[in-house]
C-alpha cells in the first residue's frame, strides 16, 4: 500500500511525491493499492496514477483504512460491501503532521504491518526542529546556531526578539518547530 496526501500543510508536495514513486513501482511484481488521505481526512481508495494527476482522486466513492487490528490490514470498502486485504508492506509518502511525525507509523506498528522509513520515535523527534537540535547539540554534532522562540515568548516578542539579536546576526531564518517543504518560513 502507498499512502499519500493527508491533512497537514504539505498535502500537494505529497500528492507531486506519490506520482514519482508509484510510476517507479514495477506492477509485474507488486499489487500496489493507492491510498489517498483528503485534507479533511478521508481515506480513499485510488484506482490509478491518473486520478492522483488531475485530482479527482478525492471524489473516489471507495474508502480505504489500516485496521490497527493485528489480524486487519487494509479495510476497503463501498456502499455496503466491505473487504479485508491482507498488506504485506506501507510506503508513507505523507509529509509533514500525520505523516512525518510517528503518528501514522504508531498505526502501522499497531497493526504489525512493516513500512519503509523511520520508526515512530525517529520520526516524532525529527520532525520537531526544536527538539532535533537539542538532541544534535547534546551528542556534539555540529549544526547551525539556533536561538529557540516557544509559545509563551510570544506574550513579548520585543523581549524574544533581542534574546535573537543578541545570539545571532542577520540574517536569520524562523522556521515553525513542526513543518517542513519550506512551509512558513
Amino acid at each position: 500500500a502507498v499512502i499519500f496526501g493527508g491533512r497537514s500543510s504539505e498535502h500537494e508536495v505529497s500528492c507531486v511525491s506519490v506520482v514519482t514513486i508509484a510510476k517507479a513501482v514495477d506492477l509485474e511484481k507488486y499489487n500496489m493499492f493507492l491510498i489517498g488521505i483528503t485534507k479533511d481526512g478521508e481515506w480513499k481508495l485510488v484506482e490509478d496514477i491518473a486520478g492522483i494527476e488531475d485530482g479527482s482522486w478525492k471524489q473516489s466513492p471507495v474508502s480505504a483504512i489500516i485496521s490497527p487490528d493485528t489480524k486487519g490490514g487494509l479495510i476497503i470498502s463501498q456502499d455496503d460491501m466491505m473487504k479485508v486485504q491482507p498488506t504485506d508492506v506501507i510506503f508513507p509518502v505523507l509529509h509533514g503532521m500525520y505523516g512525518e511525525d510517528g503518528t501514522i507509523q504508531g498505526l502501522f506498528e499497531m497493526a504489525d504491518i512493516p513500512y519503509v522509513g523511520c520508526g515512530v520515535f525517529a520520526s516524532a523527534a525529527a520532525m520537531d526542529k526544536f527538539h532535533t537540535k537539542i538532541i544534535a547539540d547534546h551528542i556534539n554534532v555540529t549544526q547551525a546556531k539556533f536561538v529557540p522562540v516557544v509559545e509563551d515568548d510570544f506574550d513579548d516578542l520585543d523581549v524574544a526578539m533581542d534574546r535573537v539579536e543578541s545570539e545571532l546576526n542577520y540574517p536569520v531564518f524562523v522556521k515553525p518547530s513542526s513543518a517542513g517543504s519550506s512551509k512558513g518560513v
